[in-house]
């Protein structure tokens, strides 16, 4: 495991704990989704999407910080979560087709996204 320094340190923790704001934002909008609720559940997923900005963001400084063969792999699986989002946006106005797309595809990859990256970044925040 790669020695990291405070800053590092940080945008892991932040990092983390943004995968982990998102889970619940998600979870909120599956419940207003399902209760056809469409407009609470898509001022969440606006939050959501600005914070896949800030994973875009975070996800060069962890390539630099770790170098490439250590998080590459994970890191280039986010792009697959945002063809979903450009899917969702031609979509968006359809309140089926966004459902189903939030609901069958979006949080399903998020999810497992996110199930690896934890697996990747925890170890740096136990020590």
């Amino acid at each position: 495991m790669l020695a990291i320094d405070q800053k590092q340190f940080e945008v892991i923790r932040q990092y983390v704990d943004l995968l982990a704001i998102v889970e619940e934002g998600f979870e909120h909008i599956q419940e207003k989704y399902e209760l056809s609720h469409f407009e609470a559940g898509d001022r969440v997923l606006g939050d959501v999407f600005l914070a896949f900005s800030q994973f875009e963001m975070a996800n060069q400084t962890l390539v630099e910080a770790f170098g490439k063969d250590v998080i590459i792999q994970e890191v280039q699986m986010f792009s697959s979560i945002i063809e979903i989002v450009e899917e969702l946006e031609v979509n968006f106005h359809n309140e089926d087709s966004k459902k189903n797309i939030v609901l069958s595809k979006l949080i399903p990859a998020f999810s497992s996204w996110s199930i690896l990256m934890q697996a990747k970044l925890q170890p740096y925040l136990q020590h």
